[in-house]
């Protein structure tokens, strides 16, 4: 019987963890946080701020901006990022992390995972009317 020299690679002694808790924040030094664009106020109208509860890679949230991006000019808002995995965002992860994309408009909560164009246009006159 021949004998064959297997010769396999060292292991590396580094060991990656593949599990993580659900209560853990990812670190992230690629912060999604602040304007996508901003309406100015002029007479008198007050165009009503969004804000996109969101994370890097979210692509969701990719197709929600897309959609409000499409109505800036013909319904004037204000367009707003909040990255929750931001180290001072905890409280938003916690509430968000299995929910994003969600939207809040003028700070109070409007809707989550999926927006069609419809639904942008009625919510954002809504809030211009009253």
């Amino acid at each position: 019987i021949s004998h064959r020299n297997v010769h396999l690679p060292k292991r590396n002694s580094i060991q990656l963890s593949s599990t993580t808790s659900d209560e853990e924040q990812p670190t992230t030094n690629n912060s999604v946080t602040g304007p996508i664009y901003e309406m100015t106020n002029d007479d008198n109208n007050n165009p009503p701020n969004i804000k996109l509860f969101t994370k890097e890679g979210c692509t969701l949230c990719d197709k929600v901006k897309d959609i409000l991006l499409e109505l800036k000019t013909s319904h004037p808002h204000s367009l707003y990022a909040v990255d929750i995995t931001d180290e001072d965002k905890q409280v938003w992860f916690d509430k968000y992390k299995y929910d994003i994309p969600v939207l809040h408009m003028n700070d109070v909560y409007w809707t989550k995972h999926r927006l069609t164009r419809e639904e942008a246009i009625e919510a954002i006159e809504e809030a211009v009317g009253g």
